[in-house]
């Protein structure tokens, strides 16, 4: 199996765990110490609270507040986030999206072009949206649109999803030589569907990023991958 494909897979497993214990609390958690006088509680769900969905990755969230920066910051090192407030006003989850946005925008539209020399298609412009009801489009004046949720989905399901795109270019339909041109480039694209079926509501959540673990720290984290 390509290494590719080996992402895709672990990415599965890995969401489909966090839906579990979503749903089964009383397994994956540990009981709360009993408060006289209060019902029998159990410890909230925090797998998945503080955690940013991205190429298919759970990333944690380490999150700081320097009131001497100018800007708020997030960066990304090694599958993890840091994210620097310089008011506690500022919402982390709201600046990761957009942090998200931009990348989505930048991988995209390098790896649509990648994708497209292969297929020996041409397309005239990509735009990344705020989609919610489509993955992506194409239109009859060659212009490719995606929602930028793509950006927190493994490699191999964004390529198939770029590809569906560029398809259209050769076939504006989804006829049987559609279907055959998706294969020829991506033989498993229906594992990758199946992907998309079991993750939708994990991929179009919002990040749940909280202030209860704000910190602060007047040491910017840097040396990071990205920031906006």
């Amino acid at each position: 199996m390509a290494d590719i494909d080996i992402e895709t897979t672990i990415s599965d497993v890995k969401l489909f765990l966090e839906k579990l214990k979503g749903e089964l609390p009383e397994v994956f958690t540990k009981p709360m110490p009993e408060v006289e006088g209060e019902e029998k509680q159990t410890q909230p769900e925090q797998e998945t609270a503080g955690k940013v969905l991205y190429l298919g990755n759970l990333c944690e969230v380490e999150l700081t507040l320097n009131p001497e920066q100018r800007e708020p910051t997030v960066i990304l090192v090694d599958n993890k986030f840091y994210v620097t407030l310089t008011s506690k006003d500022q919402n982390p989850s709201v600046l990761c999206e957009d942090f998200l946005r931009r990348q989505a925008l930048d991988f995209l539209t390098a790896r649509a072009k990648e994708l497209a020399a292969k297929m020996e298609v041409t397309f005239n412009n990509l735009t990344v949206k705020d989609q919610k009801s489509l993955w992506g489009s194409c239109s009859q004046k060659n212009n490719l649109n995606f929602s930028y949720r793509l950006i927190k989905m493994p490699r191999a399901v964004i390529d198939y999803l770029i590809v569906h795109e560029l398809a259209h270019l050769i076939h504006f339909d989804h006829s049987a030589d559609f279907w055959a041109t998706v294969e020829k480039f991506i033989p498993d694209y229906k594992q990758h569907r199946r992907w998309l079926n079991n993750n939708k509501y994990a991929v179009m959540a919002q990040s749940n990023v909280s202030l209860d673990n704000l910190k602060l720290d007047e040491t910017n984290t840097t040396g990071g991958e990205n920031n906006v």
